[in-house]
């Protein structure tokens, strides 16, 4: 050690390291001595001597080394970004040193190279020294260190402690095979939380970044990555939604394409919290999602995956997460968007070609020179080059020099140059021959059920393929028990996964992955071989069946079946696909998602006329359903020329006491219901409860809504003389026939107690409220929007009885209930908070809006009719 300055020595703290020293191994030689005249100086220091460099989690000897230090030292080389275990511990101690104060104040840097450039989070370039081989340079440098060590607030203690977030709603596994990208980690960081490094990042869109770049270059696994080894920064957790809603990502979006996108996002959204999302439109979906972060109350990270091209900003608003404490990152094609930008290029060659020789070390100079020569036909390609590892992986004699040659062999025939155009369009670069060459040659050494596998996950969504909708369809194409499929499944998959055309990204319940560009080459495939029919009708059927047998709109058990649904209904080229047509837009109209719906009854409307004609029974049917769409979005222009029109066509063609005739008649008074046109809607309810009646019966289910609805509107109007019998008699018979804790039933004694109490009969209606609540809580939770309303109802007839002490402690209890499950401004919320300031004062009437209302909002409905 050079000791031409004199150092103070420092006594060590009960025998605590005061400096924890982060280095590569490869810079073991230059910080061994360093270290050591640190000791020599009385400075406490904690070297990790073995120098590990690839991580396998931070021991407890580290972590409790890294709790006890006053100062993180890291010996930030050219070496120090690229291994793993040197960036865990130096994001460790930067995550704690903030949560402290200022990173600075306990983290040093120090930078044996020219330049800065390669230090990162650039916050730290101001807290380095740097190392010369001057005369006493050692020794200025142990002395800085004595000082900062002395200087420190405090060692980094319990602040290092993280707390595993919960990811929604599956868990992402990531890569063990990752490599490099510590420049765009941080770059993401930065923009994800501007307001706190305001010194380095523009704050006017803090909390939000895209990750944009061409296909297969990383942008979906470098976010991945980030959620993972930053998820301590997010303790409130992790939320990840794929917006695959298109099969190119980099095309422009139309207006139907916009809804689309919106539509599956709030579904995921619904599907991730486990909302009840048929009761919950999409403002109230967002609405509970921010009131479920703000209940959490720590920072998350908002992850929306696959975001397509020119989106206006209104729904890319709606994309991102609806609470400050979350971070939103998207990932996309398209650099249109005006948000903080993380590009994502190819790899360094230098990181190409360790991910390459990942699978074997060359084991010469004229491998190497081959392999090199890999990496640079392949232009550092990310999944180019992970797919090429994976066939030298899956055949140990393959050798770099022989691989070469097979990809040089592999680019020939028309079907080939046409891969070659196409990627062209999304890998716009001179080595798109290798690339196509390399995907194709990928697939070769598949078994048949692997690559029959993939072919099928090509005509699906680029999105987690779920492990039973890939079992459905080995069950329709061969006949298998369940069992047998997902054994022979498995081992096919793993075999693809070994090879990179393929990855797992979800175990809980299992979901794979595969990339759009090899899905690309597949489909292109299909086309020579002539199998695309076969598995696109083995899909559909797949998907169906699975639709109807978990049918639960927004809940997580389809919001992994959805993205695919959608993708397979692009086409309409089979009596397959109108079924499945017809599945999604009823999830989407019980799913709370009308303008979306209406698109899709829209077009199988159309389909349905050309195929069916006009007249159709089932052409009927889905008109009705699509006016049906278009009223509950509001667009009563639209609906009710079209329900008068099917209503005619239906009595022309089916005739007056047709089951659907009576149901198209129904849907036609509910429009002029909504309408406000009372004259018009009422002599159809009548007509249609005397016609229901008399063809289905008193009992059956349509007869009581017929009976329901024709109540209602007379009590709309006023005439409750002739809707309270009617109500009576509707909850008899709902109690006989349905079930005395029914929906329908509930529905009907709180309509009844509304008339009661419409009539100024509150010791009946009393009773029926109470039973009521009591009831809804037991059946439909204390969440359910209906219960919500009934306690309401119970309120309000309290309060107008006159029984304020028993109305006020229920309208608290609803309102804090509605802010949270509806929102702070939803009209109902809106109600709650009136109704209680009246009932605080007193009244003995609440004002418009606030006294008891039906069940359901607006008309009351009937599920859709069957072909």
């Amino acid at each position: 050690m050079d000791s031409a300055e004199s150092i103070v020595h420092m006594p060590a703290r009960n025998g605590m390291d005061e400096v924890f020293f982060s280095y590569p191994r490869a810079d073991r030689a230059a910080v061994l001595p360093l270290a050591g005249a640190l000791r020599d100086a009385g400075l406490g220091v904690f070297l990790d001597e073995s120098g590990i460099d690839e991580f396998e989690g931070i021991t407890e000897e580290i972590r409790a080394a890294l709790a006890g230090a006053r100062l993180f030292v890291a010996y930030c080389s050219a070496a120090y970004p690229t291994r793993p275990a040197c960036q865990w511990e130096l994001l460790t101690a930067f995550r704690a040193a903030v949560a402290l104060g200022r990173a600075s104040e306990r983290i040093l840097v120090i930078n044996p190279e020219a330049d800065a450039r390669h230090i990162q989070p650039v916050q730290l370039r101001d807290a380095r020294y740097a190392v010369t081989a001057e005369p006493g340079s050692t020794a200025r440098l142990v002395k800085r260190i004595l000082a900062r060590a002395g200087s420190s607030p405090g060692c980094l203690g319990d602040a290092i402690a993280s707390k595993r977030p919960v990811w929604r709603p599956l868990e992402h596994l990531g890569s063990e095979r990752f490599i490099g990208r510590v420049d765009e980690f941080w770059q993401l960081h930065q923009a994800l939380h501007a307001f706190e490094y305001l010194a380095t990042q523009d704050g006017a869109a803090a909390g939000q970044a895209v990750v944009m770049g061409l296909g297969g270059v990383g942008k979906t696994l470098l976010v991945e990555q980030y959620a993972r080894r930053f998820a301590a920064f997010y303790p409130g957790g992790i939320y990840w939604f794929t917006s695959a809603a298109s099969h190119t990502p980099d095309a422009p979006t139309p207006g139907a394409g916009q809804a689309e996108v919106l539509a599956q996002h709030y579904q995921q959204v619904a599907a991730a919290l486990a909302l009840d999302s048929p009761a919950l439109d999409p403002v109230q979906v967002r609405e509970a999602a921010r009131q479920h972060i703000q209940t959490i109350d720590q920072p998350c990270l908002w992850i929306v995956d696959d975001v397509p091209g020119e989106l206006p900003p209104g729904v890319v608003r709606e994309l991102a997460a609806p609470h400050p404490l979350g971070r939103t990152v998207m990932t996309t094609r398209w650099r249109g968007y005006q948000l903080p930008v993380v590009d994502v290029d190819v790899l360094r060659s230098d990181e190409a070609y360790r991910l390459l020789t990942t699978a074997r070390i060359p084991n010469d100079p004229a491998e190497e020179t081959a392999a090199r020569t890999l990496v640079q036909r392949l232009g550092s390609h990310a999944l180019a080059v992970d797919l090429a590892r994976g066939c030298l992986a899956d055949q140990p004699g393959l050798t770099y020099a022989e691989l070469l040659v097979q990809l040089a062999d592999t680019q020939h025939g028309d079907a080939f140059q046409e891969l070659v155009d196409d990627l062209y369009m999304q890998v716009p670069t001179d080595h798109t021959n290798d690339i196509a060459a390399t995907f194709t040659r990928s697939l070769h050494h598949l078994d048949d059920h692997a690559l029959t596998l993939l072919r099928v996950a090509a005509l699906l969504a680029p999105a987690p393929l779920p492990e039973r909708l890939l079992t459905g369809i080995g069950i329709t194409l061969s006949h298998q028990d369940e069992p047998a499929i997902r054994r022979t499944d498995r081992r096919a998959l793993s075999a693809a996964q070994r090879r990179s055309l393929i990855r797992q990204t979800g175990t809980e319940p299992p979901s794979w992955f595969m990339h759009a560009l090899v899905s690309r080459t597949l489909t292109l495939g299909l086309e020579t071989t002539g199998l695309k029919p076969t598995l696109r009708r083995a899909a559909l059927i797949a998907t169906t069946l699975l639709m109807q047998a978990v049918y639960t709109p927004g809940r997580l058990d389809l919001a992994d079946v959805m993205p695919h649904a959608r993708a397979l209904v692009e086409e309409l080229d089979t009596d397959e696909s109108l079924t499945l047509l017809d599945s999604v837009a009823r999830y989407d109209y019980e799913s709370g998602q009308p303008s979306s719906a209406s698109h899709h009854y829209r077009r199988l409307a159309a389909e349905r006329a050309t195929r069916l004609g006009n007249d159709h029974p089932g052409t009927l049917v889905c008109r009705n359903d699509l006016a049906n769409a278009y009223r509950s979005a509001g667009d009563l222009e639209r609906a009710v020329p079209l329900l008068e029109q099917n209503l005619t066509d239906s009595l022309r063609v089916l005739d007056e006491n047709h089951p659907n005739t009576l149901i198209f008649r129904n849907s036609l008074a509910a429009a002029y219901w909504v309408a406000g046109n009372l004259q018009r809607a009422i002599p159809l309810y009548e007509q249609n409860l005397t016609d229901r009646i008399r063809v289905l019966g008193e009992d059956h289910p349509g007869t009581l809504i017929s009976r329901n609805n024709l109540a209602a509107a007379y009590r709309t109007a006023g005439d409750l003389q002739r809707a309270i019998p009617l109500y009576e008699q509707n909850l008899t018979d709902s109690r006989r026939v349905l079930d005395e804790n029914h929906p329908n039933t509930l529905g009907s004694r709180n309509n009844l107690a509304i008339a009661y109490d419409s009539a100024g009969d509150q010791q009946r209606a009393i009773p029926l409220y109470e039973q009521n609540l009591t009831d809804s809580l037991k059946v439909l939770g204390e969440n359910h929007p209906n219960t919500l309303t009934f306690r309401n109802n119970l309120a309000a007839a309290y309060s107008i009885a006159g029984y304020v002490d028993r109305a006020i402690p229920l309208l608290e209890q609803n309102l804090a209930d509605r802010i949270r499950v509806l929102g702070d401004d939803h009209p109902d919320t809106l109600v709650s908070r009136t109704s209680l300031a009246f009932a605080r004062l007193g009244a003995e009437a609440g004002p418009p809006g606030s006294a008891a209302t039906s069940a359901a909002a607006g008309v009351p409905q009937e599920p859709p009719a069957a072909d």
